[in-house]
């Protein structure tokens, strides 16, 4: 078995790749408001979708009811920040879902927002969002 040892340089080399790609995968976001029915991205530029302020603990969520296509964008991650004070229960969160580009093209994003696992009875508390992801150089 042969080991190889890199000098300074060749260390300090890798070292500062790995650096850069650290840094290219964080890259930058675009936010948009749920009723954005259109948005472009350049690859390495996330697109989150804010929801405003939902409370789970009374039921409230946003679903993807409408995937993206696998070949333009991940398949989204939900994240939120909880609004009340360390301890307190029932205050409601800023909600979001994240999704990062993994090729170019068009794709299409839809969410539906249900109350309690259901869409809601009153037609006024039905909402819904379809947004066209366009990701290119």
């Amino acid at each position: 078995m042969r080991r190889r040892i890199l000098g300074g340089g060749a260390g300090f080399a890798c070292a500062l790749l790995a650096l850069v790609l650290t840094g290219c995968a964080a890259g930058s976001s675009e936010t948009v408001d749920y009723t954005t029915s259109a948005v472009t991205l350049v690859p390495g530029s996330a697109l989150v979708v804010d929801f405003g302020e939902i409370n789970p603990t009374v039921g409230d969520e946003w679903v993807i009811t409408r995937e993206p296509d696998p070949a333009v964008l991940d398949p989204g991650a939900a994240d939120s920040r909880y609004l009340g004070e360390n301890g307190e229960v029932g205050a409601p969160s800023e909600f979001r879902y994240r999704f990062a580009p993994v090729g170019l093209g068009t794709t299409v994003i839809e969410f539906e927002y249900r109350f309690r696992g259901a869409v809601p009875d009153e037609e006024s508390d039905r909402r819904s969002a379809e947004i066209t992801v366009t990701v290119k150089q």
